[in-house]
């Protein structure tokens, strides 16, 4: 009888384990997306792109669209992709302007790509609105993208 009722406890235990949520997973592939919001005066902007890793060396950008939000201030918005080593050096894209002024979708720069010679750990996105004088009025970065091959 006691071993039915240890067997029977251990069996119970067992499956439980398989109940138990794990932990979550790093984002990896999927949209990345950053926004400044404007308020008063100033205008706020926004990027998004969809990250696909191939490897872990390369690792695709597709549709990277920045976007100008009103109100109308003629402050350029810009954006670019950051990516991090496995060995924590760095690397960015250029610099992507939305030109187009306020009240369109934005600026589709379409895909970008990046194959590296190093292991890419992961990516992120960087948006900087200026004011109209010249300087930053704020940036915004998206969430990580981790590359699930490295």
């Amino acid at each position: 009888m006691k071993t039915r009722i240890l067997g029977a406890v251990l069996g119970i235990a067992a499956l439980s384990g398989l109940l138990v949520p794990s932990p979550a997973q790093a984002a990896a592939d999927g949209v990345s997306s950053a926004r400044l919001n404007g308020w008063g005066k100033h205008g706020g902007g926004s990027v998004r792109a969809n990250v696909d890793f191939v490897n872990r060396k390369k690792v695709i950008f597709r549709n990277f669209t920045v976007r100008d939000l009103c109100p109308g201030d003629n402050a350029p918005v810009r954006a670019r992709v950051v990516w991090i080593h496995t060995d924590g050096t760095t690397g960015h894209s250029a610099w992507r302007k939305d030109t187009n002024g306020c009240g369109d979708h934005g600026t589709n720069f379409g895909t970008i790509i990046r194959t590296d010679t190093k292991p890419i750990k992961k990516v992120y996105l960087h948006l900087q609105v200026y004011a109209r004088s010249g300087g930053i009025r704020g940036f915004a970065f998206s969430a990580d993208r981790y590359n699930q091959y490295t």
